[in-house]
């Protein structure tokens, strides 16, 4: 394992129903900073789980999870001050429906890395700029377009500065015209060294911004490659399956 390794797990499973329903079945892989790994494959397949057992929201029945060296499925180990510099964006935005954007965006900051209001909110606003949102600060989630309520669960993420962040679908619960502009910000984040977990069905995306495709099948790492390999030069017959029907 290198110093630049950020997120890597060793033989991670995650069973339910008494080890008959195997969602992660022995899954190994490395993250490196700044690196962008991209996770697709077919629905069911276990890539939401292994995404949400990076940071232990869907707890490993064995393996192991260590974040920048160390071991956080350690029950010893306060997982949410690790948590913390893991920003996490969901496919349902997961915005408080009763705060506006401003309060969203800053709740976190304040009550856990315990910075002023007035640094927190000026962050926040110059974050919103950087998506086109600024004009939007006092709106509430539900005067917001899908698109829009995405770019601020993203730059919530980023008030905390997170040393990575993971996404889970961010676009799949969104319009068709809206995707792109979810994707731009992502894509920025990605050209500013950025390091990013993502879970997307969106093929060109991946192929034009990951550093690192992995194909899930099964609960397994089927194959892992660059781009180039995963998409031009696919081995492993289920890719190459998956790839046919979606590209």
């Amino acid at each position: 394992m290198s110093d630049n390794t950020i997120i890597r797990t060793e033989n991670l499973c995650v069973h339910y129903d008494g080890g008959r329903i195997k969602a992660l079945n022995g899954v190994s892989t490395s993250v490196e900073k700044g690196e962008v790994c991209v996770v697709i494959g077919p629905s069911g397949s276990g890539k939401s789980t292994f995404l949400r057992s990076l940071n232990l929201l869907e707890p490993a029945t064995s393996g192991k999870v260590f974040f920048e060296g160390i071991d956080i499925t350690d029950p010893k180990v306060n997982i949410n001050l690790h948590r913390q510099k893991m920003g996490m964006v969901f496919q349902q935005f997961n915005l408080f429906p009763h705060f506006n954007v401003l309060q969203n965006m800053t709740l976190a900051p304040m009550k856990l890395l315990k910075i002023s209001r007035e640094e927190a909110e000026e962050k926040a606003l110059k974050l919103l700029e950087r998506v086109g949102l600024q004009d939007r600060a006092s709106a509430f989630p539900s005067q917001l377009s899908g698109g829009q309520k995405q770019r601020v669960a993203i730059v919530r993420a980023l008030c905390m500065n997170p040393d990575v962040i993971l996404f889970d679908e961010p676009t799949s619960a969104l319009d068709p015209e809206m995707v792109g502009e979810v994707l731009d910000v992502m894509k920025q984040l990605a050209e500013e060294g950025m390091t990013m977990v993502i879970v997307t069905h969106e093929m060109g995306f991946a192929r034009e911004v990951a550093h690192t495709v992995i194909f899930m099948d099964e609960g397994v790492i089927a194959e892992k490659g660059t781009p180039e390999q995963v998409f031009g030069n696919p081995q492993n017959p289920r890719t190459q399956s998956f790839l046919r029907k979606v590209l």
